[in-house]
């Protein structure tokens, strides 16, 4: 059946793994139905699935399965919702492409906090359907704990334009809202005529995704402010080396108590030492109001 073969170019490894799927279960719909492999072939090639003989052979008589060592994402819930967010917000994904053809989808993951490289690194094997965590290890060079894992149909989903992952992130906003939070999100405790303003910032340079996390916080009471950080050549130390911006910067900034109050409340950081700061503010200015908060706060 060589001859099969070279009529077709495309390998399947070359395919986005969403049309690589639909072509699998297409396949295994036809043979159910009684169609031979060279019949399945052609009907593929003429729905525009151009793949292999030897490969829709080999799906047919059950010996490969595309889905093996692919890394599917097995559940869609609200933790592929807060994945979506953390790496939006802080990751990093990319394809690994050899002699031309798309190898592998890596996701990489690197923050300071070592209880939130664990929660991602369980949040991430669940999504794919592992039941043992992805692995944690400390970047001494970097000085942050890295979790990375490969997974052509994540990378691929993360790909995608921000709209076409809105149904996705829709499944559950606040985990979305969480996962940017604990990537980008950061607590300012402001005094101010002696008096105690917790305030919550979200820094990113794609504007684009702040207006959308802006939308998202109206729906849960939270009324946010868009504000240019930094613009593109200014100067700053990273782990005392100088460096430069190259994007502009936006931050996102709830600072009004009630805001900063709901987005405790419904949201939250998975990071413990944010929560209990974000917690004590809140408690004191409850307590004491913001000039007693202020005076217990120094204490």
């Amino acid at each position: 059946m060589g001859r099969f073969n070279k009529l077709t170019t495309t390998r399947v490894i070359d395919l986005p793994i969403e049309k690589r799927l639909q072509a699998y279960n297409r396949c295994l719909k036809l043979k159910k139905d009684g169609h031979g492999t060279i019949e399945i072939w052609r009907k593929l090639k003429k729905e525009g699935i151009e793949i292999k003989y030897e490969t829709i052979r080999s799906w047919a008589r059950g010996t490969k399965k595309p889905e093996r060592r692919l890394n599917t994402i097995k559940i869609i819930d609200d933790k592929l919702a807060y994945i979506i967010g953390i790496i939006l917000g802080d990751g990093c994904f990319y394809k690994v492409i050899k002699n031309g053809s798309y190898t592998q989808g890596r996701v990489v993951l690197g923050v300071k906090e070592k209880e939130l490289a664990e929660y991602f690194a369980h949040v991430s094997a669940y999504i794919l359907g592992k039941k043992i965590n992805h692995k944690v290890r400390w970047s001494k060079h970097q000085s942050v704990y890295i979790v990375e894992f490969c997974s052509k149909e994540l990378v691929e989903l993360l790909s995608k334009p921000l709209k076409e992952l809105d149904n996705l992130i829709k499944i559950s906003p606040k985990h979305f809202l969480k996962g940017m939070y604990d990537a980008e999100g950061c607590i300012s405790i402001k005094s101010q005529n002696k008096r105690l303003y917790p305030r919550i910032f979200l820094t990113n340079s794609d504007l684009k995704l702040i207006s959308y996390i802006k939308i998202l916080l109206k729906d849960y009471g939270i009324k946010s402010n868009i504000q240019k950080n930094t613009s593109p050549g200014k100067d700053k130390i990273i782990k005392n080396r100088k460096t430069a911006t190259r994007k502009t910067c936006y931050n996102l900034g709830i600072e009004n108590i009630q805001g900063v109050k709901n987005f405790l409340r419904l949201i939250g950081f998975t990071i413990n030492r944010k929560q209990k700061k974000l917690k004590k503010s809140i408690y004191l200015i409850d307590k004491y109001g913001t000039l007693g908060a202020f005076q217990r706060w120094e204490k």
